[in-house]
């Protein structure tokens, strides 16, 4: 008897501890299950919050300030579980510095024991040039030799600096008949992402990273098969604007906080005519912008130039001139036609960006180009130096369309 009631006793605490052990697990197996569910709940919320950036609409929103929040309820899980949503964006008009957002996912049990996730992130626009070179649709092709590599003009001029491996020449053509980006001599210190063709090369190309060996020509892991390139719209000046004059002028506003808005039908400057910019400015040419013979686009030190261009584009004679030596304040934007006629064959250095995704566009001259293109297709007759300013993946564009992005999010996780 003793021996029996002895052994119960043993099964008796077994059981009681596999019990144990099975609430224990389904309790963490519930919690994990909540938490899961409240990721997704502020997974939601950063998505509701990007929905209310993009289309500038906070009609849902409560605004103190600087500050929107919302709270979104009525999610029901199993087993009698609610979720809900809290949402802040900390200068959601961007009046107040960075857009910060917040968001709370919460899960609610019936016995009231709650799960939360918090994701915190800042929000900024979609970066647009982050390839040095790209091609949406067409080829990239040096047809010489020439340079490609990268600096960041935060940190000063590209003389200045130690050129980095940052540069990426892309194509994101589908075609198998040729390789999409062709090198034949040109030397590349950064990566070529295509599809699936890789680069062509002749004997005198590199491709190398910082590890690169010296012996070696082309680096295999410097290949990419995913080439990306976003393509936005074109967004137009809103505002008054003025009828550019012709001819030698000096436009814009040094020290302006807003750009002066103006509008032609064509820009041609020929013969020994300089167009000044003298401060922050827009101009929209629905024809064609022409610059020859010894004529040039000036932008001083106090200037910037977005150029909004429907037609055909030559810059040769003496170019465009950007005194400030930074790439971003210079933007040709082009969206209208496929057809259009685009080339730059000059001797003077080019600070700036194009970004022409319908329309192909020929360099004919070994210049220097600080900044990025991205075009239908790419093409570079002569030999040039090309330096892409890494800080381009940062920039916004007014003229550009770019979306807000999340940045990355720190998660935190509370409960009760």
């Amino acid at each position: 008897m003793l021996a029996a009631l002895c052994f119960a006793a043993v099964l008796t605490l077994a059981l009681g501890s596999y019990l144990t052990l099975c609430y224990r697990t389904l309790e963490m197996s519930t919690r994990s299950l909540q938490g899961t569910h409240a990721l997704e709940l502020a997974e939601t919320g950063l998505e509701d919050a990007l929905w209310a950036l993009n289309n500038d609409d906070w009609s849902a929103w409560s605004i103190n300030g600087t500050t929107a929040t919302r709270s979104i309820t009525g999610f029901a899980y199993e087993s009698g579980a609610a979720g809900s949503v809290e949402l802040a964006v900390t200068s959601y008009d961007g009046t107040a510095g960075t857009r910060v957002v917040t968001v709370t996912g919460t899960t609610t049990r019936p016995d009231g024991q709650t799960v939360s996730r918090t994701l915190t992130s800042t929000s900024a626009k979609a970066p647009l040039f982050v390839n040095a070179i790209a091609a949406t649709s067409g080829r990239v092709r040096f047809r010489a030799a020439g340079t490609v590599d990268s600096y960041d003009s935060r940190l000063g001029t590209y003389g200045s600096q130690t050129p980095t491996y940052s540069a990426v020449v892309a194509s994101v053509s589908t075609s198998t008949s040729s390789a999409t980006v062709q090198l034949t001599n040109a030397q590349i210190k950064g990566y070529v992402a295509t599809l699936s063709t890789g680069p062509s090369y002749s004997s005198s190309a590199r491709l190398m990273g910082p590890t690169t060996p010296v012996a070696t020509k082309i680096d295999a892991n410097q290949i990419s098969t995913s080439p990306y390139q976003p393509i936005f719209g074109e967004l137009s000046p809103a505002g008054t604007s003025m009828l550019l004059p012709t001819g030698t002028a000096t436009i814009g506003t040094a020290g302006a906080a807003t750009s002066e808005l103006y509008h032609t039908s064509g820009i041609s400057l020929n013969g020994g005519q300089v167009l000044t910019i003298d401060g922050p400015v827009v101009i929209t040419v629905t024809g064609d912008l022409t610059i020859s013979n010894s004529a040039r686009i000036r932008i001083t030190t106090n200037g910037s130039l977005e150029v909004h261009l429907v037609g055909d584009l030559a810059i040769n004679g003496n170019g465009i001139q950007n005194d400030t030596l930074l790439p971003r304040k210079l933007a040709i934007i082009g969206t209208e036609d496929e057809n259009d006629t685009l080339g730059m064959a000059t001797n003077q250095p080019f600070y700036g960006v194009i970004y022409t995704p319908l329309a192909s566009i020929t360099i004919g001259n070994s210049q220097a180009i600080y900044g990025s293109i991205v075009a239908k297709a790419v093409t570079f007759n002569a030999s040039p130096a090309f330096h892409y300013d890494v800080s381009l993946r940062e920039t916004e564009f007014s003229g550009i369309d770019t979306p807000y992005a999340i940045s990355g999010w720190r998660e935190s996780i509370h409960g009760s």
